[in-house]
């Protein structure tokens, strides 16, 4: 799904209110309360963004949207909460711990919109090992980062207050770090992203650490006022983020991109390096920490390591187990759905996807082109040549017709000679009467049927929803008379032109 020229102005608009940010940072660096009410606009303005163009999407990914615009609004309520206590000091309403509240659910927030993506496409088992993969990391990164870079700067502050708030202030910046981990691993792991989207969805929570690691280490650890110059930062942060959503979407027209195998360097990293390397890292720093390789440690160590080996030949036998059963499945999914003669999609598989696209249709303002056909003297070839020429007829159309999966169309056959092509969204009657004779072009050639050169050509009836039929049925019933009026006009193919007129006619009174 492309970006639309509502994702272009949005862009445009987002670049320039950034622009005008830090031109403000930079001139008037003392108009701490100009920043504070930009900074506080960004996120809910991305949110809003998210919350409208979520609606192209299909619904796993509609939901995912939702939750992160979720998040964004959090930032938005946090970044209220924050200038309030700034403004009005003791005399705000909102206590301080309020402000952090909201940091914290934007976070839990981004983190169980990863969750719910992994868990649609792997499943709740693994949604669940996903979670506590998160939680394992997040706690690991959290516990290194206090002891080795945290600690030690704090040695030389007498103040205790100054070490709860820069431990909170640094748990933004590490939780971050451990979201665009994850990110990745969602990324290579089930290909539900796009990679600009999943690119700027890490480039959104980089910019986000760096924003925070400069307001750690220059307002809390130096004391130096640099917030105006830090806001932003933030800003692109949020915007980044919703720059991703319009890039997000597997394009809907190929049925494959959003089944495609998973990665396998993504299922290395989720199945067998999390959580065993993390443990097994951490509990190398807890033996060095506390004295060393010494007797009893090494033997403890050891059984650490063959318990954690035996665990992954466990994980690996039952991943093994679960490959063979989703494979299974898929393949009997992928018969239920394929036509037995000829591997194109069947009339069940062509009803469903019809059906559903014309509800995506409804929902964006699209057209849902359909080109119905049937191959000319078929019956013939079947008298003459036998039931066997007449099948290994069919599979050759059918090879012909395959070839046009690549430009994102559904090729289906009904049963018989009856084939469908559907397109969406489609483009303008134009287009679609150019695919028709490229089609009649090339079925039209002909046919080497066991020794036999055999000629034939189809005959193509064209319909289009919502301009010929008002739900499903009524598109293949009209797409059907089509075709048989190209067969009584003799012509390669027919679209009802006078019944979109007649149609657009109708539908202009009744708005009057």
């Amino acid at each position: 799904m492309s970006p639309t020229p509502a994702d272009h102005l949005w862009i445009r608009l987002a670049i320039i209110y950034a622009f005008i940010q830090i031109m403000i940072a930079l001139w008037m660096p003392d108009a701490l309360s100009l920043q504070r009410v930009l900074v506080i606009i960004s996120p809910a303005a991305a949110s809003v963004y998210l919350m409208r163009i979520r609606r192209r999407f299909e619904v796993h990914l509609r939901r995912f949207w939702l939750i992160v615009s979720l998040g964004l609004m959090g930032e938005a309520v946090a970044r209220t909460l924050h200038a309030c206590n700034i403004w009005f000091g003791k005399e705000s309403a909102f206590p301080p711990v309020l402000t952090h509240l909201f940091w914290g659910l934007e976070l839990i927030l981004f983190a169980s919109s990863l969750i719910y993506l992994f868990r649609h496409v792997q499943g709740s088992f693994r949604g669940l090992r996903f979670m506590l993969d998160i939680v394992i990391v997040g706690i690991a990164v959290m516990t290194v980062g206090w002891e080795y870079f945290i600690k030690p700067e704090l040695q030389g502050l007498a103040h205790e207050a100054v070490w709860g708030n820069l431990w909170v202030d640094m748990l933004y910046p590490l939780c971050a770090m451990v979201l665009i981990f994850f990110t990745l691993v969602l990324y290579f792991n089930t290909g539900q992203l796009r990679k600009w989207a999943a690119i700027l969805l890490c480039l959104g929570g980089s910019t986000f650490i760096a924003g925070d690691v400069l307001y750690i280490y220059l307002v809390d650890l130096l004391d130096i006022e640099v917030r105006s110059y830090l806001y932003p930062l933030y800003t692109l942060s949020v915007f980044f983020i919703s720059f991703a959503g319009g890039q997000s979407a597997p394009d809907t027209r190929n049925p494959s991109v959003g089944e495609r195998e998973p990665r396998s360097i993504g299922n290395l990293i989720v199945r067998y390096l999390l959580p065993y390397s993390v443990l097994g890292g951490m509990f190398a720093l807890m033996a060095q920490h506390f004295g060393g390789w010494n007797g009893l440690f090494t033997g403890l160590s050891l059984c650490v390591i063959l318990i954690l080996f035996r665990q992954i030949l466990i994980q690996f036998e039952n991943d093994r187990l679960f490959d063979r059963l989703h494979e299974s499945l898929m393949q009997s999914e992928s018969l239920a759905h394929r036509d037995d003669l000829t591997g194109l999609y069947n009339r069940r598989y062509f009803n469903a996807r019809l059906s559903s696209s014309l509800k995506e249709a409804d929902r964006t303002g699209s057209r849902v082109g359909l080109l119905y056909m049937d191959m000319n003297r078929f019956k013939r070839v079947n008298d003459r040549y036998g039931h066997r020429a007449g099948d290994l007829l069919i599979r050759k159309v059918a090879d012909r017709l395959q070839s046009l999966e690549s430009k994102g169309v559904l090729v289906s056959r009904l049963g018989g000679d009856e084939f469908t092509v559907m397109i969406h969204p489609a483009g303008d009657d134009q287009e679609l009467i150019w695919m028709a004779e490229e089609i009649w072009t090339m079925l039209s050639e002909p046919y080497e049927l066991e020794g036999h050169e055999v000629r034939t050509t189809p005959s193509i009836g064209i319909a289009v929803y919502p301009d010929h039929a008002r739900n499903d049925q009524e598109l293949i019933g009209r797409a059907d008379a089509a075709m048989y009026a190209a067969k009584e006009r003799n012509a390669p193919w027919h679209f009802d032109v006078e019944r979109t007129m007649l149609l657009q006619l109708l539908d202009q009174k009744v708005s009057r």
